[in-house]
């Protein structure tokens, strides 16, 4: 189990019923900086989260293990480095015989790439959305403008005007 743990691309953990988590895989370690000693606990994986995200982070989790529903939540998780990571994580609760949250058994999937490219692609559609309204009100200006000189020129070439 470890070494499958260790093997795919993913941050893995395990928590107790409680969510207190038990266990974090090598890529985890080798990501975050931290040790297993340092890892494990109740809250200590929400001190990693981007500020912006660690209220949401407690409130999904709260609810998942209020109700043993599918926990999935996007997240920016910061790195040994000190930079943050989009991260998508999910978990789900394992139960025993009588129907009980046994253990918790998460991953985090690296998806910063395709969260920039979401960025870059809202990025261009707002630029263009700018564009055509400036288009439109150019478009608007010069159509009076036109108007103006469509008005002028049939008022000069009405009968009974001198030139």
């Amino acid at each position: 189990m470890r070494f499958l743990a260790d093997f795919i691309p993913q941050l893995v953990w395990f928590t107790d019923p409680t969510g207190f988590h038990i266990y974090f895989n090598q890529r985890w370690i080798d990501f975050t900086g931290y040790t297993l000693a340092d890892s494990v606990g109740p809250d200590m994986w929400n001190n990693l989260l981007h500020p912006d995200d660690q209220d949401r982070a407690r409130q999904v989790w709260g609810h998942s293990l209020a109700t043993g529903d599918f926990y999935e939540i996007e997240y920016r998780f910061k790195a040994k480095d000190g930079n943050y990571r989009w991260f998508l994580g999910q978990a789900r609760p394992q139960f025993d015989e009588q129907g009980h949250i046994k253990q918790w058994f998460g991953t985090c999937t690296d998806i910063q790439e395709q969260k920039e490219t979401e960025f870059a692609l809202r990025k261009r559609e707002q630029d263009l959305e700018r564009a055509y309204a400036d288009l439109e009100v150019k478009v608007t200006f010069r159509t009076l403008e036109l108007e103006r000189e469509v008005q002028e020129l049939r008022r000069q070439a009405a009968p009974g005007n001198t030139f």
